[in-house]
């Protein structure tokens, strides 16, 4: 099929998240910089180094899920069912239009918390106790298989793996399909539910999490000189994805449109990212030539940064690459300093933030940056910025395997 490059827009958003699971929830919170980051209840931490993450407390499964949906399915499962209820219902498309459509949802661990469960339940009572439901449950590729069962939508429906990208690649993915003119609407999203003490244990183990298990609060810390690793969230976010004519057809509200979208690998070590944030440079690069740009152009960068002291400082050195001097005006943070790091859900969360931001005219003040280490040279965002009237927005996400995508979003102007 030819090449077509149509506009491709978000038209509903739905998001389960540690700062809310409404629209509203979600934009207070990061207006008024409520952290979600507190005192771990999923799972029993008394013998764990780390006993604090980001929950997406307000989560009820029983208000999206019928009983036996709740037992068959693991936690990132059913969060991603719900974040697609909520984004379907949002976007006010109809049973046709989704038949034909396509379903990618991005999960980086899968279903960890009912591995762990049934390996308790193994040892303890023996392979007769385990459920039948097990493997579909831990899949992940159910969560989006599950969607496509729910709203019927009978185009291609896969999983995107690839660690803490896999979110924002299955948007990306999404985007190229539409802009092609291979399929007029997608269902994209991510989803993780790592919070469990086999996920605590062996982040820990790496030496990847914050340990500031007394200031909860504090301890997701992008860009500032006291970081000293990331915490865990968990959550999931759906966007509906259109062709414009298909949106402006049946007169949905527009959030944003995707005018750019970059991928490319370090191809340089398992965790570690490149040294001059090589990865990272090429996927920002062919994100801002897709979007046809300048880079000074862009107003807001929702960096990847988790609060490592390493994966800050490279990412921060590929912005300096690309940005150039301009970066001293560009304003700059990561909302995973209220949230933590959701893993392969963050990407899409992420750009649900974005999307909000450009749509209600914000930029969410960062939180938790009292001392900006002195090598970072962009503007954050502060409360002065409740009020800002944004026309670009990048955001990054970046994974283990060397992994890097870089995303645009646009105010929408027909």
């Amino acid at each position: 099929m030819a090449f077509m490059n149509r506009r491709v827009v978000i038209t509903g958003l739905g998001a389960i998240t540690p700062l809310g699971v409404s629209l509203f929830e979600i934009e207070n919170s990061l207006k008024e910089s409520r952290s979600g980051v507190k005192a771990i209840t999923l799972c029993d931490t008394r013998d764990m180094p780390v006993t604090f993450a980001g929950e997406a407390r307000g989560f009820v499964p029983e208000n999206f899920l019928e009983t036996k949906e709740i037992r068959r399915n693991d936690r990132f499962i059913q969060m991603c069912l719900a974040a697609s209820d909520l984004a379907v219902k949002d976007s006010g498309i109809g049973p046709e239009p989704l038949k034909r459509a396509g379903v990618a949802i991005g999960v980086g661990l899968g279903g960890l918390y009912t591995i762990e469960e049934a390996s308790v339940t193994l040892a303890n009572s023996g392979a007769k106790k385990i459920s039948p439901f097990l493997i579909p449950s831990i899949l992940s590729n159910l969560a989006s298989g599950q969607v496509s069962i729910r709203f019927g939508a009978k185009g291609p429906n896969f999983a995107i793996s690839s660690a803490c990208a896999s979110g924002s690649q299955a948007i990306g993915h999404a985007y190229r399909e539409i802009q092609s003119g291979r399929r007029d609407v997608w269902i994209a999203g991510g989803a993780e539910a790592p919070i469990s003490t086999l996920s605590i244990a062996g982040f820990a183990a790496a030496r990847a999490l914050s340990k500031r298990n007394d200031d909860p609060i504090a301890a997701s810390r992008p860009f500032d000189q006291g970081r000293d690793g990331f915490v865990l969230g968990e959550g999931a976010g759906t966007v509906v994805v259109e062709s414009l004519d298909s949106a402006l057809a049946r007169d949905a509200k527009i959030y944003a449109e995707i005018v750019g979208f970059g991928i490319a690998s370090d191809a340089h070590h398992i965790t570690e990212p490149h040294p001059r944030g090589e990865g990272a440079f090429l996927a920002m690069e062919e994100a801002i030539e897709d979007a046809g740009i300048r880079a000074m152009a862009i107003n807001y960068v929702n960096a990847h940064a988790t609060s490592t002291s390493l994966g800050d400082h490279i990412e921060g050195i590929a912005m300096q690459r690309i940005f150039k001097t301009e970066l001293k005006s560009t304003l700059v943070s990561s909302t995973k300093s209220l949230m933590g790091h959701a893993c392969g859900a963050a990407g899409a969360i992420e750009a649900i933030f974005c999307s909000l931001m450009l749509d209600r005219e914000f930029i969410a003040p960062a939180f938790n940056l009292e001392n900006i280490s002195e090598e970072f040279t962009f503007q954050s965002p502060s409360a002065v910025h409740l009020k800002y009237k944004a026309d670009l927005i990048m955001n990054n996400s970046f994974g283990f395997g060397g992994v890097n995508t870089s995303m645009i979003l646009k105010r929408f102007e027909q």
